[in-house]
């Protein structure tokens, strides 16, 4: 997936590159999940700059952005966003997270209570893994770790992360994308967001919209057990919701933002 309309900004040696289109307050800054980039909000994008400024970031590491021979967690992506706010002047930017974007936007605000308005989280792995798939996860990040990583991630996206249901079209380019991520990015980036520490159960510090996906491990009640005060609503797809139902992603959103005090 490739867009050509990105802009830079440099951090520490390291570039960033995003897109900035629209005008409107709030402000909306979307963050793509592991192994992904910004055209994976290419649904959203577009239908919210008529009324709101958008910014779309690639992460370090992944997309258009540089990607260092370095160690990728959610600590580090949110200094980057975190600086990405600030250098772009987004207001109180509602923070929207698809995935591993949703656990960055969950610790984004709470490092810092007043850098979000709100927060929009697409089906992030906010819960422990349960005992039956444990072994599983120790499997998938053995084997990122080793030469077949490609393989391995291709065939944990489609197992994990697409139904039958799911369009095949979507579910093949999804695959080709993010199998192709660097090796690095692939098993320390997807340890962290499943370290436990990246999802201290707890109360949110902002409004927080939580769409899960009907596939997710965790249920409605595990959820708002974790998180009190989380508006949640469970949308009839696999993981990728804002791809596979872009008309309901959108329209639960546009719901969630009118309610904003």
């Amino acid at each position: 997936m490739t867009d050509e309309t990105l802009t830079s900004l440099m951090r520490d040696g390291v570039t960033l590159r995003y897109t900035d289109s629209g005008a409107g307050d709030p402000p909306l800054l979307f963050i793509h999940g592991w192994c992904c980039d910004h055209t994976y909000w290419r649904d959203q994008v577009p239908h919210f700059a008529r009324s709101h400024r958008v910014v779309a970031v690639d992460l370090r590491g992944h997309g258009a952005s540089d990607k260092p021979d370095q160690d990728y967690s959610i600590p580090g992506f949110v200094d980057d966003v975190a600086r990405l706010i600030g250098e772009l002047k987004l207001d109180r930017p509602v923070v929207i997270g698809h995935s591993m974007g949703g656990t960055i936007a969950l610790n984004l605000a709470r490092a810092d209570k007043e850098i979000a308005r709100a927060l929009v989280i697409v089906d992030a792995p906010l819960a422990p893994l349960p005992d039956n798939l444990a072994s599983l996860a120790e499997q998938v990040l053995a084997g990122l770790q080793s030469p077949a990583y490609q393989g391995v991630a291709a065939g944990f996206v489609r197992m994990q992360m697409f139904s039958a249901d799911s369009p095949p079209a979507l579910a093949e380019e999804v695959i080709a994308g993010m199998s192709s991520a660097p090796q690095r990015v692939m098993h320390t980036a997807i340890m962290s967001t499943i370290a436990p520490e990246s999802m201290t159960p707890g109360p949110v510090p902002v409004p927080t919209l939580f769409i899960r996906a009907a596939t997710a491990f965790a249920s409605e009640d595990q959820f708002r057990q974790r998180y009190p005060g989380i508006e949640l609503h469970t949308v009839d797809c696999a993981h990728f919701i804002q791809m596979e139902r872009p008309a309901e992603t959108n329209a639960l959103i546009e719901h969630f933002l009118e309610r904003l005090p």
